[in-house]
């Protein structure tokens, strides 16, 4: 708030400024070299846009003037002047703004980037005399992607001596069920606080353990140094600088470092989580958290024990809605309830066309989760360890209140930012490689290299791929994939192999919803859905039509942008960018509404199209199916997507 009336007063004295001394210049310039006959500038408009047109006062007639006045001198200094005054002003506010703009957004990265690196117990090791001074293969962070280099390398060449480094004390552990499954498992605040020992519950039942490998897998960093070959890990550490010439890192860990050199490198920092600027009272007090790590996830549970209202998680992205709905689950029994809030109409509106986003919204509602569409955050209050929410409508509409008492005010005990991610990029900038302006990323090849010698993977890697282009993804099928792809290359007696891996995405919302994606899932995107009949549900809205084999009974939605029932496929298919069937299948489209459907959609298939070609697919409640959509998509080109929804088998659930 300080800042925000400093910015105003700052901008306030400098159009003053600027005011007085655009009108002092205007005197100046109109009486040097004047005689008693000119005009005389009487003020200027303060105004940042065009001056307003200037009023001209004759002067009183003198007693003798001459006879005809003197040639007017020319205005085009004074007019250079006054542009030159005020284009100076108002970029000199304009940097200032954005100057200031800047400092808030480099703040917010510093604050995630110090919280995601606050190191809690003994680095492991402890002293910089236990770490190789050599090592074959350098792998820089300890996420999924750097474990599976690690394993690639040691695949191909047992021999080698690979050293990671990660940040965090744990061992390399998968990070999907941080948002899900653990969210089932009892004391998890004592238990997440030790990822390594770390087991919980699947889906189906059985147990697995959080981390990739038990501590006894890893080569202690000691042997290293003395030359063994095999994998340490440097624990709690953190490569500060690479010499990508001389092929050297430097270390530290609590004010201890150590240099070491390689022969190759692996960047695999991963992505930190994106802050909320109006949460920072918030988060000084504790009572905003974000989920990247098992760390966080002991936090977030201590929390909610401590927590006695509303919890908020902020965000419409896919880790709000399975957080939203873990968390509705753990607190059922309570009086406590969790609330949604983000900007979009529905969430995974991003993502999903209307009908599914509508679906998606409704499933949350029914999990026990309240649902704040169209709504942000603008600024927030501490007090008595509860966090006051001032809340607007996005497109600055005044929200409705929720109560009296709470007027635009949201109370919450506690806030969970769930706003997006964005890559770990600091140590490749800072190294000298190209980090991508627009997609944020380290920028590699096919074969996942940034330079010689030095190679990037998982999510903050930005990769070539030739069917879509050029893209970073942060997915965990992507960290695996790139990793095993750099890996390789890293240690190969042969010439490297490009990365041609469609990776994948998949997403649980509660035990009756999930889907898996490949591709540019994108619902600004033209799209095509098919969906079986008999899993498509509402009252009065499906009438079944007599048909000699049930199989044939199909629902089909098309994008967003369908005309009229009464239109022709013809025109749908142009709409669209594909073509609609007509004939041989019960066919039943969705009308034209302005309101998202109100079907519930249990089981079907999605197509997103681009130049009339399928750049992305969507399995609704659909699995096991993932290796037909990666055919789907390696095609492209199709004369009927309805012909290609029958390669998905709609109507054998799973």
């Amino acid at each position: 708030m300080l800042r925000a009336v400093s910015s105003i007063y700052i901008e306030s004295k400098a159009f003053a400024v600027v005011r007085r001394d655009v009108i002092k210049l205007f005197r100046t310039t109109a009486y040097s070299g004047t005689t008693s006959n000119q005009t005389v500038l009487a003020g200027a408009s303060p105004s940042k846009q065009d001056p307003v047109p200037l009023q001209s006062t004759p002067l009183p007639t003198p007693p003798s003037p001459p006879s005809q006045p003197p040639p007017r001198g020319p205005r085009r200094g004074w007019f250079t002047a006054t542009a030159v005054a005020l284009t100076a002003s108002v970029g000199g506010v304009y940097f200032y703004r954005k100057l200031n703009n800047n400092e808030e957004e480099q703040q917010l990265k510093l604050e995630s980037k110090e919280e995601s690196e606050e190191i809690e117990g003994t680095p492991i090791p402890s002293s910089a005399e236990s770490l190789p001074r050599h090592v074959d293969y350098l792998v820089v962070g300890g996420g999924t992607a750097a474990f599976a280099a690690l394993r690639a390398i040691r695949s191909v060449k047992p021999e080698a001596r690979v050293l990671l480094v990660s940040e965090e004390i744990a061992l390399p552990y998968m990070r999907p069920p941080l948002n899900k499954e653990l969210w089932r498992e009892p004391d998890l605040a004592t238990r997440a606080a030790d990822p390594d020992t770390l087991v919980f519950h699947q889906w189906n039942g059985k147990r697995r353990r959080l981390a990739y490998e038990p501590n006894s897998f890893y080569l202690p960093t000691e042997k290293l140094r003395e030359g063994s070959p095999g994998a340490g890990v440097a624990r709690g550490w953190t490569v500060t600088a690479l010499d990508v010439d001389k092929h050297e890192a430097k270390l530290s860990a609590r004010g201890t470092t150590a240099t070491l050199t390689y022969d190759k490198c692996l960047i695999a920092t991963g992505a930190r989580a994106k802050r909320c600027a109006a949460l920072r009272a918030a988060r000084g007090a504790g009572l905003a958290l974000a989920l990247r790590s098992a760390r966080d996830a002991a936090r977030l549970d201590a929390a909610l024990q401590r927590s006695r209202g509303n919890v908020v998680v902020l965000g419409g992205g896919a880790h709000a809605c399975e957080l939203a709905a873990s968390l509705a689950e753990r607190l059922r029994d309570t009086d406590k309830r969790v609330v949604m809030m983000f900007r979009e109409a529905t969430p995974l509106a991003d993502e999903l066309p209307d009908y599914l986003a509508a679906h998606l919204a409704r499933t949350l509602q029914t999990l026990g989760v309240d649902l704040l569409p169209n709504t942000e955050v603008t600024d927030s209050r501490v007090s008595s360890e509860q966090v006051y929410l001032q809340l607007s409508k996005v497109g600055g509409e005044e929200i409705s209140p929720r109560s009296e008492e709470e007027g635009s005010e949201l109370v919450a005990s506690l806030v969970v930012e769930c706003v997006g991610i964005e890559p770990n990029t600091e140590l490749a900038a800072s190294s000298g490689l190209e980090v991508h302006p627009d997609l944020g990323g380290v920028v590699v090849n096919a074969e996942m290299q940034a330079r010689a010698g030095v190679f990037a993977a998982g999510d903050a890697a930005c990769f070539h791929e030739p069917l879509l282009g050029r893209r970073r993804v942060a997915r965990h099928d992507h960290a695996v994939a790139s990793g095993r792809v750099a890996g390789a290359n890293m240690a190969a007696l042969e010439p490297p192999r490009p990365y041609t891996h469609q990776p994948m995405l998949w997403t649980d919302v509660g035990p009756r919803l999930g889907y898996e994606a490949i591709g540019i899932i994108d619902s600004r995107l033209p799209t095509v859905g098919v969906f079986s009949a008999d899993a498509v549900t509402e009252a009065g809205a499906i009438t079944n039509r007599e048909e000699d084999a049930a199989t044939k009974q199909i629902v089909l939605e098309v994008g967003k942008e369908i005309p009229s029932e009464s239109a022709s496929s013809k025109d749908a298919s142009k709409e669209t960018d594909g073509e609609i069937p007509s004939s041989g299948t019960s066919l039943q489209r969705s009308a034209t509404s302005s309101e998202p459907s109100s079907r519930s959609y249990e089981r079907g298939v999605v197509f997103y199209l681009k130049d009339k070609r399928v750049v992305g697919v969507l399995l609704w409640n659909l699995f096991n199916r993932m290796h037909i959509a990666r055919q789907v998509l390696k095609q492209g080109e199709f004369e009927d997507m309805f012909e290609v929804a029958k390669l998905f088998s709609l109507h054998e659930e799973d």
